[in-house]
């Protein structure tokens, strides 16, 4: 019998802002599950993320906190939910968590909020982090089910918000990269022996700091995708056409203080490329057998300098994430979830 499909089951998507990440990966690999998304812009320093579906900005609908722009984000939201009366109302980040899972509440709607990562510790000092896991605990009651994207994540959660956490995990799917593209970029980049691949937006938890100076170490040029002017690294800014930066590497790193899923890992073992990762999140269950996980990022990149080690955990990685995370099975999931919340 099929399962469910988004004629039967009206679900609006709510985030904070669709910037090029993982929660804008995450959603494109489940179109059919989002009916409507409705979000907020992106930071003047962030790049959007291209959705082609139905969708609403709400400009009030920002990070930070702002009572009076809050205030005006969430009398939006309610009025919107209750014009288009949705039969579900997913959020996805802090913000629009909050605010989303409210506006729901407040018209008996039920709700899932999705952690892609969390701030509930390691974020903020010890009241401001005290005020946030409060606030999250009561937002994890009610009409609704919270949901992280990986065991790891939604290990932390429950310890923290006292509700069970079920895993929905990302799906991955990417174009080949161009022929030419691993040669055209090595040339680009001045023919080095080795390249060291970062992937993640400037910003102090993915310490890019650390990532170069054990690139460097180990002689590895260090390359970063998503941020701009990293001392020490060729820093290529916002990438459209990742498949060919990964394609022109030997290795990512993920130097990440704290993470949730990331997508970037997925992405580097869709494309046959072995990973360091700091133990963090969920990194140790994407990461498996195609690469190492471990606080000594310079001691995994001078063992990856061997090229025979570095093709067989790039194989073994490029096997697994094809069956572990299959790009078509993240929206019956979702509606699965759904479905059970209307009974």
């Amino acid at each position: 019998m099929p399962g469910p499909t988004k004629d039967d089951i009206h679900a609006l998507h709510v985030v904070t802002r669709l910037n090029v990440g993982g929660i804008a990966r995450y959603l494109a690999m489940a179109p059919e599950a989002v009916v409507l998304l409705v979000r907020g812009k992106v930071e003047p320093h962030e790049t959007e993320a291209v959705w082609d579906g139905r969708q609403i900005v709400l400009p009030a609908l920002r990070r930070g906190v702002h009572p009076v722009r809050d205030a005006i984000a969430y009398r939006q939201l309610r009025r919107l939910l209750a014009r288009e009366k949705p039969m579900v109302v997913h959020t996805h980040a802090s913000k629009a968590g909050a605010l989303g899972r409210l506006a729901a509440r407040s018209l008996g709607v039920p709700w899932v909020h999705t952690f892609h990562g969390h701030v509930l510790d390691g974020y903020f000092g010890p009241q401001v982090g005290w005020f946030v896991r409060v606030a999250e605990r009561l937002l994890a009651r009610g009409e609704g089910a919270v949901t992280a994207t990986g065991p790891g994540t939604a290990g932390e959660l429950e310890r923290h918000l006292g509700v069970p956490v079920p895993v929905l995990p990302p799906g991955i799917t990417m174009p080949p990269p161009a022929p030419d593209a691993r040669a055209r970029l090595r040339r680009e980049w001045g023919n080095p022996e080795r390249v060291a691949l970062a992937v993640g937006r400037a910003a102090e938890v993915k310490d890019h700091a650390r990532f170069v100076a054990a690139a460097r170490g180990a002689k590895y040029l260090p390359v970063i995708a998503g941020a701009d002017h990293v001392p020490g690294a060729l820093a290529l800014g916002h990438v459209e056409a990742m498949q060919d930066v990964y394609a022109a590497a030997d290795v990512v790193v993920s130097s990440s203080r704290r993470e949730g899923t990331p997508f970037a890992l997925l992405e580097a073992a869709w494309c046959g490329i072995p990973v360091v990762a700091t133990p963090v999140g969920d990194t140790a269950w994407i990461v498996g057998k195609g690469g190492l996980v471990m606080d000594d990022l310079g001691g995994g990149l001078q063992r990856l300098r061997d090229r025979f080690l570095r093709e067989e955990m790039g194989a073994q990685a490029a096997r697994s994430v094809r069956k572990r995370f299959p790009a078509h099975a993240v929206a019956p999931r979702l509606l699965a979830l759904y479905e059970s919340l209307k009974t």
